[in-house]
């Protein structure tokens, strides 16, 4: 939601108006105080349901910031945001198109500070989420596709944000099916990634779980087995061979195993199996004690895999 402090302060101070088309006169000031008058009557109706009433209200807020300070200012985008905020909580997505479209121009064309990137990434993955519920993927794609470009030219291919632009790209692959091409995404930001911030980095066990993932959509075991020990390694190193996210990690590579047992039979993988689920069961028991759900759960497994 808006920050209200914020923008009274904006408000009182002179720069704030510095932008072109924008006089301090108080005007200016008594109308944008008039929306955030709007935008607090806005979220009251909210607390009480009456959503039709908050939305006008919303839109109300919008159109006086427009008059005070222009169309194209960036200082509206906050704005833009409440009314978006509101249509995406209620799954209006064709009502959030609109707005979400103009946040994203005035961001891309914004001043590269040190949050334009964080900014421009969070408003692509609301717009990119419209485009999906409304059966534009390619449009979604085309979103992802210049982010990661822009991000190379600008910062470079190692830089982070082109490394968390590049998994953006992998997610957006991942949820809508496209297993083939997040692998590809995963497999090089994997590469990058190690070389960036080294092999047992916290970041490198990140990409391998995703690449875990879509190893399994693609039904490629084996190769998913590999990188979870390679992920189950990373962590043992992190966390000096306990924690539960390590617990967690064992906990899913030995799941891969026993279905590999399943299909091949083999007692390789059966030993293994048993091995990792044991060394699981033994961190989960050291940190929830003998008699949790989730131990009890990962005892069944492990009596189902050796029957």
């Amino acid at each position: 939601m808006i920050d209200f402090k914020g923008i009274t302060e904006d408000i009182a101070t002179p720069s704030s108006m510095a932008s072109p088309g924008v006089s301090g006169s108080g005007a200016v000031q008594v109308e944008l105080r008039q929306a955030v008058d709007y935008f607090k009557m806005a979220m009251e109706y909210l607390t009480q349901g009456r959503f039709d009433d908050a939305e006008q209200l919303y839109r109300m807020a919008l159109n006086v910031s427009e008059t005070a300070m222009g169309m194209d200012n960036p200082a509206i985008i906050g704005h833009l945001e409440e009314l978006s905020n509101f249509y995406m909580n209620r799954a209006k997505f064709v009502e959030a198109e609109p707005y979400l479209k103009r946040i994203y121009a005035l961001r891309i064309n914004s001043v590269q500070d040190d949050s334009y990137f964080e900014s421009l990434a969070s408003t692509i993955d609301k717009l990119a989420m419209v485009f999906e519920r409304t059966a534009r993927p390619g449009e979604a794609e085309k979103l992802y596709l210049n982010l990661l470009r822009s991000q190379e030219k600008s910062k470079g291919g190692q830089d982070q944000s082109t490394l968390e632009a590049l998994s953006r790209l992998g997610n957006f692959y991942q949820r809508t099916g496209v297993y083939a091409a997040a692998r590809a995404v995963f497999e090089e930001l994997l590469e990058i990634q190690a070389n960036v911030t080294g092999a047992d980095s916290p970041e490198v066990g990140v990409v391998l779980s995703s690449l875990s993932v879509v190893y399994g959509k693609l039904e490629l075991y084996m190769e998913q087995i590999a990188v979870l020990e390679r992920q189950v390694q990373v962590l043992d190193t992190i966390h000096g061979g306990c924690g539960l996210s390590l617990a967690s990690a064992l906990s899913r590579l030995a799941d891969v195993l026993s279905g590999a047992v399943r299909l091949t039979g083999c007692n390789e993988l059966l030993e293994r199996a048993e091995l990792v689920y044991r060394r699981a069961l033994s961190i989960y028991e050291k940190h929830y004690g003998p008699s949790t759900a989730t131990v009890e759960n990962l005892r069944l497994r492990l009596k189902k895999l050796s029957n």
